[in-house]
């Protein structure tokens, strides 16, 4: 009796055991799932999330020294005058010049969370510094980051762009915009526009 005991004991040690062996098994699997995961979609954030580099651009400006950086955001009290005419300087007046490699952007189809980033070349092609005065979006979930308000004939700013579709419920096509109020004469206000599918 005391050896059917015994082996008893021994079987269901073993399967205890076996059980164990099991039971960390899947832990062990679902912790590495859980990590490699973790990582995919840390990777996939910040691809999503970093601006994309203004050189992919060719032959653009050097970039200015920052000058008075400006915070764009939405604010109704700061809207500019969308329909403020041009002021053609006489010819031959040294003026600056607003010059956009990239106006327009399109994030595609993409989720309500990360946000997403855009960089947007803001060159002066003229011989007079450009001074930017003011940067407003359209929408709170909007944000815009010009790297200097004043600059330099034959230099650029960069205006980073930040699009966050979690910021309230987005879904569906989107267009966002962002303005910047210049002394170029012939452009007091520009526009850029940027557009995105977002999916739930």
């Amino acid at each position: 009796m005391r050896t059917l005991s015994s082996g008893h004991a021994r079987r269901a040690g073993r399967a205890n055991d076996a059980n164990i062996d099991r039971l960390f098994l899947l832990v062990l699997i679902g912790a590495t799932a859980v990590i490699l995961a973790t990582l995919a979609v840390v990777n996939w954030a910040s691809r999503s999330a970093a601006p994309v580099a203004s050189a992919q651009f060719d032959n653009l400006l050097p970039l200015a020294q920052p000058v008075n950086p400006i915070a764009g955001f939405h604010n109704m009290e700061r809207m500019p005058n969308l329909s403020a005419p041009a002021r053609p300087a006489a010819a031959g007046t040294p003026q600056s010049n607003v010059d956009l490699p990239l106006a327009t952007w399109d994030w595609g189809t993409i989720p309500a969370r990360p946000a997403v980033m855009q960089t947007f070349p803001i060159q002066n092609t003229g011989d007079q510094p450009l001074l930017i005065t003011n940067v407003v979006t359209s929408c709170g979930c909007t944000t815009a980051q010009l790297s200097s308000s004043v600059v330099p004939a034959g230099q650029r700013a960069d205006l980073v762009v930040t699009f966050d579709p979690d910021f309230h419920a987005t879904s569906g096509p989107v267009t966002r915009l962002v303005w910047l109020e210049t002394n170029d004469p012939d452009q007091p206000v520009v526009e850029l526009r940027m557009d995105a599918n977002v999916i739930p």
